[in-house]
């Protein structure tokens, strides 16, 4: 199954292609990095305020009102999202 650098690389681009499906194109995705590892986040292009398509298309995918310019879940959470089993 490779590592789990690798299972939350795969994650991060399900949920970035999920995402663009939707109707939020522009979004950046990204695994954390340092302490905050474990999570990942969803910015606006050029992380600044999500346009209304875009935030309509990360709160459909990820099922949770998203701040203005970001949303974060735990690596645990976007497996669960996504439908994908967790590595652990």
């Amino acid at each position: 199954m490779g590592n789990y650098g690798e299972h939350r690389k795969r994650l991060v681009k399900e949920l970035k292609a999920r995402i663009v499906a939707a109707g939020g194109k522009g979004v950046r995705v990204h695994g954390g990095r340092g302490t905050a590892w474990g999570w990942i986040d969803v910015w606006g292009a050029k992380f600044s305020d999500f346009t209304p398509a875009q935030r309509k298309a990360v709160e459909k995918v990820c099922g949770s009102p998203a701040g203005a310019n970001c949303w974060v879940g735990r690596i645990e959470d976007v497996e669960r999202l996504l439908g994908v089993a967790s590595y652990l």
